[in-house]
């Protein structure tokens, strides 16, 4: 102990640990237990949160599917009802080819050259090549798509009718189905595809594409008078001479698709696909002509001129999907019209066959049991033409989904026909 002044200083003793210990241990055990069952607690928390934003985030993913496919589909009925508004006449009589909004269920893009092969968007208010810029859609209209058969196509499967009822006459007349029946029916049969195959893709409300229609027509007609020919004969010259005509139409007309479209654009782009499908196209059109003109050039004696024959419909098929999907719901009504007249067809056949021994003056019941039956089996045949073709996505379609059931699908059409 010092001393200084008046001040009198006594030295501290160290604290000792028995006076910095709890006095009760208890309580540091029980605060320790509580710290840990709050830790627990706010893991169970944080993990219970985790999980329902974990929830939420897959709820607005699906949301965001859901959006973007309603987007796509709102802009197709958008495209569709803005390329139905159009009048005829727009673009020009004969203006430049365009893709169907629905073809391979592609969608044009509001703003984008309906024509333009550099598939670039129209920044501008010229159009290239005389191309109509797509304008946008006014508000209030209704979403109605055109017609899937147009009236150019009843007139052309009423051709393709009469062309099939000649092959029909003759097999009546030679009381068999040989070669030249079955190939002849075969051509008719592939002439039809080809123009529903170009309709089904691309706008045919231009003049060009009606002129292609009527020619086509006139070579249907003309090719159905030697369906009674054989494979030796000039009648089968004639019907191969219609068959490369038809191909050469169809050269010329993909070759002016493939101009307009020439540029391509980007690979996964529509005008790309129309560029290769364009060129394909051509070039097998191209050796189908030319396989004919050889058979034409053989002698009539040259045993050649079946195998010519089976090359040149062999040249003519194609794959569902090649390179360029069509639309697919319009090719099934176009198909489906075709088989409604063919029936109509042959219920008028059956009434004229039988028509000699009918009384008309005092009808019998077995008469009318007769023509009642006849109208029931053509119903029930045309309820195996099943159209689900609205009822699924065309790319879930077993015609496009698998090919095997396409090929079958189309075996079983060319044997019902």
């Amino acid at each position: 102990m010092s001393s200084n002044g008046n001040h009198t200083t006594m030295p501290l003793a160290p604290p000792s640990s028995e006076g910095l210990a709890d006095p009760n241990p208890r309580s540091e055990t029980a605060r320790t237990v509580a710290i840990d069952d709050e830790v627990v607690k706010l893991k169970a928390s944080l993990a219970r949160e985790k999980a329902a934003k974990r929830k939420m985030y897959t709820y607005l993913v699906k949301i965001a599917d859901e959006l973007k496919t309603l987007r796509n589909e709102s802009e197709q009925l958008i495209s569709a009802a803005e390329f139905a508004r159009k009048a005829w006449y727009e673009g020009g009589m004969w203006r430049g080819p365009n893709v169907l909004p629905s073809a391979g269920g592609i969608r044009s893009n509001i703003g984008r050259n309906e024509n333009s092969g550099s598939g670039e968007e129209a920044t501008n208010s010229i159009p290239s090549r005389g191309n109509k810029v797509a304008s946008n859609m006014p508000a209030g209209t209704s979403l109605v798509p055109r017609a899937p058969v147009s009236l150019s196509d009843l007139f052309l499967d009423l051709v393709t009718v009469t062309a099939f009822s000649r092959v029909g006459n003759a097999i009546q007349d030679r009381g068999t189905v040989d070669a030249p029946i079955l190939a002849y029916f075969a051509i008719f049969w592939q002439i039809w595809s080809k123009e529903a195959s170009y309709s089904t893709r691309f706008d045919t409300t231009d003049i060009s594409s009606h002129l292609e229609t009527l020619l086509a027509c006139f070579a249907l007609l003309g090719g159905s008078l030697s369906a009674y020919s054989d494979f030796n004969s000039a009648g089968c010259d004639r019907i191969m001479g219609v068959a490369m005509f038809v191909a050469l139409l169809h050269v010329a007309l993909h070759a002016r698709v493939w101009y307009w479209f020439q540029v391509g654009g980007e690979v996964d782009s529509v005008n790309y696909a129309v560029k290769r499908y364009a060129v394909f196209i051509t070039v097998m059109n191209t050796l189908e002509a030319i396989t004919w003109a050889v058979g034409m050039s053989l002698k009539l004696d040259s045993a050649m001129r079946p195998w010519v024959v089976l090359v040149g419909i062999i040249l003519n098929l194609r794959l569902p999907q090649g390179f360029m999907p069509n639309d697919f719901h319009a090719a099934c009504s176009k198909r489906g019209v075709l088989f409604i007249l063919l029936l109509g067809f042959n219920l008028q056949s059956i009434v004229a066959v039988a028509s000699p021994y009918f009384n008309y003056w005092d009808p019998t019941t077995d008469q009318y049991a007769f023509l009642f039956l006849a109208c029931f089996l053509m119903f029930m045949i045309k309820l195996l033409y099943v159209d689900d073709t609205y009822a699924i996505a065309p790319q879930d379609h077993a015609l496009l989904y698998n090919r095997a059931a396409g090929f079958f699908f189309h075996l079983g059409n060319f044997s019902l026909l």
